[in-house]
């Protein structure tokens, strides 16, 4: 039987008319955020620019943080900070994993990836300023952020994706899955924590995030399955997405268990991870 989705009309416009005030907001954010960082160096300055250009760039990170402290009652300049502290966070991973040493791509979002521009040192450098601004930016979350790139959490992920090229099981496969989940997670949960929310919100948007970044994981791995049936994946078809399916409807119990946030705030996490993993929800 196929599930119904709990995303309503007034869900998307809640999204819509969120994006429509938040997204500027941290476009802004993230401009002002990268020109102190300018080096002077014309290929360097260009590849950094390159890398944060919105053109391509969802920002349902930085989006997910301001809706998560906004559902936790929480506003100001510490969670916009933080908010763009997960968007440059991405970015540098990003960098970071196209490097010929780790993925080799050649492109990122229809342009040529950081390292084709400015050579694998250049990259290297263009993703620690980037991390650096980040560890400035996130606030008292600064404990939280450096776990969540450490060897327990995105470094980790990628160090065992590097090690075992996807054929992690049991503990391993938990620790690579970490490589996507857990900026999810912070992301979630960072606005409402670098404001004051109170621990059980904060709580309960880390589960969120945490069972929203795995469905989405999911959800991709389903994508490729279907476009490469020759990728060597181990789980495929329908099997990731009822899974992502069952991750999402738990992620929305979760939110709506925890009375620190605002039911309007809930609803508009739940039309967010409806619209960034659709398939998930009829699965």
């Amino acid at each position: 039987m196929t599930a119904t989705a709990p995303m309503q009309v007034d869900h998307a416009a809640a999204v819509e008319a969120f994006n429509a005030t938040a997204r500027p907001a941290v476009e802004q954010a993230i401009a002002e955020a990268v020109r102190d960082l300018a080096t002077g160096l014309g290929p360097i300055d260009a590849a950094l620019a390159s890398a944060v250009d919105a053109e391509g760039a969802r920002r349902w990170r930085p989006l997910l943080a301001l809706a998560g402290a906004e559902a936790a009652g929480v506003q100001g300049p510490a969670a916009l900070k933080a908010a763009v502290a997960m968007e440059l966070t991405h970015t540098a991973s990003l960098v970071l994993d196209d490097l010929p040493c780790m993925d080799d791509s050649c492109t990122r979002r229809g342009r040529a990836a950081t390292h084709r521009q400015v050579g694998t040192a250049g990259a290297i450098l263009v993703a620690v300023g980037l991390l650096g601004r980040s560890a400035e930016l996130v606030g008292t979350s600064a404990g939280a952020w450096g776990r969540t790139i450490g060897l327990r959490g995105m470094a980790g992920g990628q160090a065992m994706d590097v090690a075992l090229s996807g054929t992690a099981r049991g503990a391993a496969r938990r620790l690579m899955r970490r490589k996507t989940t857990v900026l999810a997670e912070l992301s979630a949960s960072v606005g409402a924590s670098v404001g004051g929310a109170p621990r059980s919100a904060v709580l309960a948007l880390e589960a969120f995030g945490r069972d929203l970044g795995w469905a989405y994981q999911l959800a991709d791995d389903a994508a490729d399955e279907l476009e490469d049936g020759a990728a060597g994946r181990s789980a495929g078809g329908q099997r990731p997405l009822r899974q992502a399916g069952f991750l999402l409807r738990r992620a929305g119990r979760t939110l709506r268990a925890c009375p620190a946030l605002s039911g309007e705030g809930v609803d508009l996490l739940e039309g967010m991870a409806h619209e960034l993993v659709p398939a998930g929800w009829t699965a």
